[in-house]
């Protein structure tokens, strides 16, 4: 099986986890995922892997931990694509959305 298979698998089993509420197996599947896209050098991997463990982060209510990793999603989909490339958008979406929950939480 090839490392971009594999990073694929690892990325949509934590997704299954995540919604199947198992936030903790879902970040262990994605800190795998994260571990090989970054091993492959592959930036817009990385980025959607980061967005994917941002999602899961908001989910359990880590929202300090979901802007972190927000955050590095977005710088990797620029390096990986350019500035304002749809994985950019939606990432930067995400953040929008993650800032006005955490400002509703906050109220």
């Amino acid at each position: 099986m090839s490392e971009l298979k594999k990073l694929g698998i690892l990325n949509r089993e934590g997704m299954r986890a995540c919604n199947e509420g198992r936030p903790g197996d879902a970040l262990f599947q994605l800190t795998q995922a994260d571990s090989l896209a970054r091993a492959l050098n592959s930036p817009l991997h990385e980025a959607k892997v980061r967005n994917s463990m941002a999602l899961v982060y908001q989910m359990s209510g880590k929202y300090e931990e979901a802007r972190v990793s927000f955050r590095i999603a977005a710088g990797r989909a620029v390096e990986g694509g350019g500035e304002g490339n749809a994985l950019h958008r939606v990432i930067m979406r995400n953040l929008d959305c993650l800032t006005v929950q955490s400002k509703g939480r906050a109220a």
